[in-house]
């Protein structure tokens, strides 16, 4: 398969949201050479690009009147992409299912899929994406599968799909730094979820764990997203935080005595391969999750996985306690699963 001179990227994400295995892996390809992403419409008051450039990699955000919606692929966004890929063959690095008018426009070669969740699954996801994503499993010319379950749901397609997890940057993680002044502050045990508060949490299980230690305290660090806020449990011991900076994780982990992964167990959580695990454990923090099956096959013996609010604070309880070892086998494995060794194993497998 023959490189080409420049990849265009189709992004069901914000950039300069919370970083996620497409910045991992972009920003490594834009080692290798040049990448154009396009996002989605963003709904602003104007009409115009927002074009940003950080060395080979430059985003394109189409600000837009009319919101975000249908196309995905904004025809002026298009246009500005054209004119910064210039006469330079183009691959198609692909996101979202709904983002494939890329392919035609830039005569693309090669066609690889990301497929980093089962977005069809997801609250308010666009009509036609499942139907959509068949065909793109069978136009691309490399399929990666960022879970065990999204490989085994799409390996029919051929030799073609690869299974390739998310990964971590193990030296920022496991970095011994000084503890975020909001985990400092707080009475143990702190108990802390890390990423996108959104559709896929179990919240009566969080307000249950929160009643369950009340002299502890539940912290929730991330932005809420496509969630009525109406939802979200309200106690004196819950702290949200927002959106935090990527380099502000590891020090809040420092402070947390249990990290967590309370996910509901629904369709938008059936799929999905939680980049947060791998960060978790380099941070030497000891897990509890639901039973979501990536988690299980891949760490069960490493993380705590219980089922239900009763079960769920038990194994709290029981990750107090973790034996030393326990959370060695967790560092091991974060160890073993750096980005910069994912992507190298990509890389090989797009051009061998």
């Amino acid at each position: 398969m023959n490189q080409p001179e420049v990849f265009i990227a189709g992004l069901h994400l914000r950039w300069d949201g919370v970083r996620q295995r497409p910045h991992h892996l972009l920003t490594r390809l834009a080692q290798k050479l040049p990448v154009i992403i396009i996002e989605e419409p963003y709904g602003a008051a104007v009409d115009r690009d927002d074009v940003r450039h950080d060395g080979a990699l430059t985003v394109i955000r189409p600000l837009r009147r009319r919101g975000w919606g249908e196309p995905l692929v904004d025809p002026q966004a298009l246009a500005t992409a054209k004119d910064l890929a210039g006469s330079r063959r183009c691959g198609a690095w692909i996101y979202t299912p709904m983002m494939t008018e890329l392919i035609d426009a830039f005569a693309a070669s090669p066609v690889v899929y990301d497929a980093m969740d089962d977005l069809a699954n997801f609250d308010f996801a666009p009509r036609g994406m499942r139907e959509r994503e068949a065909a793109l499993l069978a136009r691309a010319d490399v399929v990666f599968a960022g879970g065990r379950t999204l490989y085994e749901n799409r390996r029919s397609y051929g030799a073609k799909v690869h299974c390739h997890p998310s990964g971590v940057e193990f030296v920022r993680f496991a970095a011994d730094v000084g503890p975020h002044p909001l985990a400092a502050m707080l009475s143990a045990p702190v108990l802390a979820y890390v990423g996108v508060i959104d559709e896929r949490l179990d919240y009566e299980l969080i307000a249950a764990l929160a009643d369950a230690f009340p002299g502890g305290h539940v912290i929730l660090a991330g932005p809420v997203v496509k969630v009525d806020p109406a939802r979200l449990p309200q106690r004196p011991n819950v702290h949200y935080t927002g959106r935090l900076a990527y380099s502000a994780l590891p020090s809040l982990l420092a402070g947390v005595d249990v990290a967590l992964m309370p996910f509901a167990i629904n369709r938008a959580t059936a799929s999905i391969s939680p980049t947060k695990t791998l960060e978790y454990f380099a941070a030497r923090c000891p897990v509890v999750s639901t039973p979501i099956a990536d988690v299980v096959a891949a760490y069960g013996d490493i993380a705590y996985i219980a089922n239900g609010a009763s079960a769920f604070i038990a194994a709290v309880h029981d990750a107090l306690r973790a034996p030393a070892q326990r959370i060695e086998r967790g560092v091991a494995a974060a160890a073993g699963q750096t980005w910069e060794a994912i992507f190298a194993r990509m890389w090989d497998e797009l051009f061998p």
